[in-house]
């Protein structure tokens, strides 16, 4: 036998970080700046995306669950009111 050391095994390459799980840490940071620089109780940040013709939505949120649920739902319903009064400018008109 020789008196050689046995070379090192090269070590494993890191793997490349997932794109999505980047962009998720960015935007929750930003809502974690929001809270500070505003002092907001909970921000709600969504946001889509296409590609390919295919369109995604991603969403991150940061405060107390009940309160994100109640802000989600204060702008579901300003949504739909205002929807409601498009519709009924669009009446208007044809009067």
């Amino acid at each position: 036998m020789s008196d050689e050391k046995p070379k090192p095994e090269p070590k494993p390459r890191a793997a490349a970080p997932d794109p999505v799980a980047v962009e998720a840490a960015m935007v929750t940071q930003q809502a974690r700046e929001i809270v500070e620089v505003v002092g907001a109780d909970a921000v709600l940040i969504v946001w889509t995306k296409q590609r390919r013709r295919k369109t995604s939505v991603s969403m991150t949120s940061l405060g107390n669950a009940l309160t994100v649920a109640g802000l989600m739902k204060w702008i579901a319903d300003k949504i739909e009111d205002d929807g409601d009064d498009e519709g009924e400018d669009e009446d208007e008109d044809e009067d």
